[in-house]
């Protein structure tokens, strides 16, 4: 209940305490004399005593209850939308959001049941509970995406939504979810397992909001802890210098959840688009979280395009969301590498001497042998241009001095199409512009020094533990191979750590070779700070001369496919395919049906019409209805955990709101506990005086209940009169 004006209410509170105060702190104190007759009237007054009590004190009460019912008369009492609900009858309308977890974690299995079944039985069951005239508002908590909105009072068709849904392969974002409904409604049920992957991995987090009224009920958190093995990352593994012909190798790592890991053993199945299979086993020893399998798989002799490839767990666990992972791989056995020097530098006859060019250098370390799957053509610095770049996978640039300006505009769109490029300073130590260039085309926040800086003693590389993912398959003699390199003249770099790679650096810290990509780029950029010349650096004589350029080319090439990778629920992809107008889907879990083959829409920027909602690989098609390139779709592990949560970080997720967990009341509790009457849920202090008399007023039942009060005290106070005691005294003497 609430009232007009408040003050006159506390008025009539305060004005109770004045009878209570005259009663108690004012009444006359007389001193008794003693008198003949004084002893027959304290026999009268005896007798009477009690009743007069009795009278005084209803008489209390009934003045201080007339003060109190003329000040609420006189405030205006109202029956506020509230209590108005809490008081109707049971059939009054209602207004109710739920919030279904139907993302990826609730595919999660304990017993015979999925986690996601159950929560959308519950939904049914509560809407089928729901009274004619009710409205229900359902949103997904996968990708946030309201199902049922604005909330309706078609309870049929809700309830037929409902039970026609299926759970996804995209992360729940409950977080994200209440945000929509939090505007609508004072009260939100979320529906869901709540286990690490729903709530873990959500790309929101509610905004702290302490003035916000909006109470959450969500269902208890699962208690039943479930043993989960996961893939986690699913990668061809990048080949040596001498390339293993007819078979991919590839590298799969596992992870397993739970408490209580005992020794067992997995086993996971490649298979290609080819048909071809492959078995690989893993060993778990007790307590062991995660293992790594490597294996290969035979491809198709001759072969040209690329191979969509599936790993999957073979038997059923808890959570078989996260048993399957999906890549893809170029058949093609050569890398392609263009060296941007003058010809008359490069010899093919001429042996490597001390003296040898730098162009000859890094076409030796590149290529040392005939067998070796990296082919090098030279170019002219003049000669760049975009057809003759189409072919090649990487360049390296010796001589960027002699690049003009049309070459620079050659580069920075190739590297956006996917072109690595390599650039090592030109071995003359002269004052060059080319510096001024490159970071004027490429925008990275470089600084070069236009002059070499001579070092004495000369400059050494640092040691790691932690190398760069570049040289990942060297990691374990980098130490041993970086000890002898030493530099004795460099052109000093400095680049934002927060948006560039340091590859190598001295022991200083200043860096040796760094890369940098534009946003949207599909290739990448290294910078040396010397360029391999035993005027400059001993590096052309030492051990790592080789691996070095070949891994930075192998696996900078390898990362330009990974570009192509997304996740399931993707909206866009990560760098368009120039001519892209849709994705096919060629490889799933299982046969891919006739409703996985029709083609998802793309914008020429790569913006897809609808969300991918399964996992797989797909077909990138041109307007010819050709593909041209695959694209790799997974899941996200994190988002099929099935670790237990706490209300705790159920709370955390949902920052600032008040969260209580239902029990076995839990649709009780939404459907008359926090029911409305319509979708406005300002407070009795924020509306109008105006707008609230038009409520439910109870000033008539306060007035007549005071004109009640008047009467009854009239009479008592006239019982109680000192005539009428008086006459009772002499009456008791008689």
């Amino acid at each position: 209940m609430i009232f007009a004006t408040p003050l006159l209410a506390m008025a009539g509170v305060v004005a109770t305490l004045v009878p209570i105060a005259l009663h108690f702190f004012f009444r006359r104190r007389q001193k008794p004399i003693e008198w003949a007759a004084m002893e027959l009237l304290r026999q009268a007054i005896r007798r009477t005593s009690r009743r007069r009590h009795i009278e005084r004190l209803t008489l209390l009460i009934l003045r201080c209850l007339v003060l109190l019912f003329a000040g609420a008369a006189i405030s205006g009492p109202l029956l506020n939308d509230e209590t108005i609900e809490a008081t109707a009858r049971a059939d009054a309308p209602r207004q109710i959001v739920l919030v279904l977890d139907d993302g990826i974690g609730q595919q999660v299995t304990v017993g015979q049941r999925v986690a996601f079944d159950t929560a959308r039985e519950d939904a049914v069951g509560f809407v089928r509970d729901l009274s004619p005239g009710d409205r229900v508002g359902v949103i997904l908590a996968a990708g946030a995406q309201p199902l049922l909105w604005p909330p309706s009072d078609d309870l049929a068709a809700a309830k037929a939504i409902l039970e026609n849904l299926t759970v996804t392969e995209i992360p729940s974002d409950i977080a994200g979810a209440v945000g929509v409904a939090k505007g609508s409604t004072p009260v939100i049920g979320v529906m869901s397992d709540f286990r690490k992957g729903s709530i873990g991995s959500s790309p929101n987090q509610a905004k702290e909001d302490p003035q916000s009224a909006v109470k959450v009920i969500v269902t208890p958190p699962a208690t039943v802890e479930v043993t989960n093995t996961q893939i986690i990352e699913f990668d061809p593994q990048a080949k040596g210098p001498l390339s293993i012909r007819g078979a991919i190798p590839l590298r799969v790592k596992l992870r397993r959840e739970g408490t209580r890991l005992a020794a067992s053993q997995s086993r996971a199945e490649l298979t290609s688009d080819d048909g071809a299979k492959e078995l690989l086993e893993v060993d778990w020893k007790e307590g062991q979280a995660e293992a790594t399998i490597e294996g290969s798989i035979a491809i198709r002799p001759g072969r040209q395009t690329e191979v969509a490839l599936r790993v999957q767990l073979v038997g059923v666990d808890a959570q078989p969301a996260d048993d399957a992972r999906f890549a893809a791989v170029s058949t093609s056995n050569t890398i392609h590498v263009g060296i941007v020097d003058r010809q008359s530098s490069v010899d093919p006859g001429q042996s490597p001497r001390s003296d040898a060019g730098v162009g000859r250098w890094i076409e030796r370390a590149l290529r040392p042998t005939d067998d070796v799957d990296i082919d090098t053509e030279v170019i002219e610095p003049t000669a760049i241009t975009t057809q003759r770049c189409s072919g090649l996978n990487a360049v390296v640039v010796v001589r960027p001095d002699a690049v003009d300006i049309a070459g620079w505009s050659v580069l920075e769109r190739a590297i956006h199409a996917g072109l690595i490029v390599v650039i090592v300073p030109p071995v003359r130590a002269t004052v060059d512009l080319w510096t001024d260039e490159l970071a004027r085309r490429f925008n990275l926040g470089w600084s070069i020094g236009r002059e070499p800086v001579k070092s004495d003693p000369p400059l050494i590389l640092r040691r790691t533990d932690a190398p760069h993912a570049l040289l990942l398959q060297i990691s374990s003699e980098l130490s041993d191979l970086t000890q002898p390199v030493t530099v004795t003249q460099r052109l000093v770099i400095s680049v934002p750590t927060h948006e560039t790679e340091t590859i190598l650096s001295f022991e200083d810290g200043s860096p040796f070779l760094v890369r940098g990509s534009n946003e949207g780029a599909r290739g990448s950029l290294l910078l040396f700070a010397a360029p391999p010349d035993l005027e400059w650096t001993n590096l052309p004589a030492k051990p790592l001369m080789v691996p070095l350029f070949q891994e930075l080319i192998r696996q900078s090439v390898a990362q330009v496919d990974q570009c192509r990778r997304m996740s399931v629920g993707g909206e866009s992809m990560p760098i368009p395919i120039p001519g892209t107008v849709g994705l096919r889907m060629v490889m799933a879990r299982d046969e891919v049906d006739p409703d996985d083959q029709r083609t998802i829409a793309v914008d020429p920027n790569g913006k897809l019409m609808q969300p991918i909602t399964r996992s797989g690989v797909y077909g990138a098609i041109d307007d010819a209805n050709r593909s041209s390139e695959l694209i790799v779709v997974n899941i996200d592990p994190a988002a099929a955990s099935t670790q237990l949560t706490s209300i705790t970080e159920i709370s955390s997720e949902l920052n600032g709101l008040s969260v209580q967990v239902g029990e076995s009341s839990f649709l009780d509790k939404i459907a008359f506990g926090g029911s409305v009457r319509s979708a406005d849920t300002r407070s009795s202090q924020d509306i109008p005086i105006a707008r609230a008399l038009d409520g439910y007023s109870l000033a008539v039942w306060f007035f007549v209940g005071l004109l009640i009060l008047l009467l009854v005290e009239t009479w008592v106070a006239r019982r109680a009169s000192t005539g009428a005691k008086k006459q009772r005294i002499i009456e008791g003497v008689q």
